[in-house]
């Protein structure tokens, strides 16, 4: 009798350590995109969370890089994006996004870790704003650098509200 409630203590205890162990080292957001563009962590592919933003990526875009993030729980997605494009590239991007016309920002876009941020830009352009979408407002910004007119630089972020 002792030897068995010995064994189901034992069994118990190794359950729960097992279940702890579980619940402790849950990872929510699932696994990282399989994508070379993406840094680190990212979990929701570019295509998901560039439409999800309304932020297209020009079919000549290079350089790209990308940090994204779906929010298990809420739903809600974030991105940081950068590339280098070309005019009529840029000019797909902006008429395709749907920004406003450059303001007066000075303030600067992060772009992602694993890409060039916004911080060695010559002449930047910021556009931006909130806007609605279908699962409700969402904040986008860009950085545009057109100091070379020919391969302008873009770093864009964008999150759910």
């Amino acid at each position: 009798m002792i030897l068995r409630v010995s064994v189901l203590g034992a069994v118990l205890l190794v359950a729960g350590a097992v279940a702890v162990h579980s619940v402790l080292t849950w990872d929510p957001r699932g696994p990282d995109v399989k994508d070379a563009r993406a840094c680190p962590g990212s979990n929701a592919s570019l295509a998901e969370v560039t439409g999800h933003f309304r932020l297209p990526v020009p079919p000549d875009a290079t350089d790209v890089h990308f940090s994204s993030d779906l929010h298990p729980l809420f739903g809600e997605y974030s991105l940081r994006l950068s590339f280098r494009t070309t005019a009529s590239g840029l000019r797909a991007f902006l008429d395709g996004s749907g920004l406003p016309a450059p303001g007066t920002d000075t303030e600067p876009v992060d772009g992602p870790s694993c890409g060039f941020g916004s911080s060695a830009f010559r002449r930047p352009r910021y556009y931006g704003g909130q806007q609605e979408g279908t699962g409700g407002p969402f904040q986008r910004e860009a950085a545009v650098d057109v100091s070379d007119p020919a391969r302008p630089r873009v770093v864009a972020s964008a999150m759910d509200l």
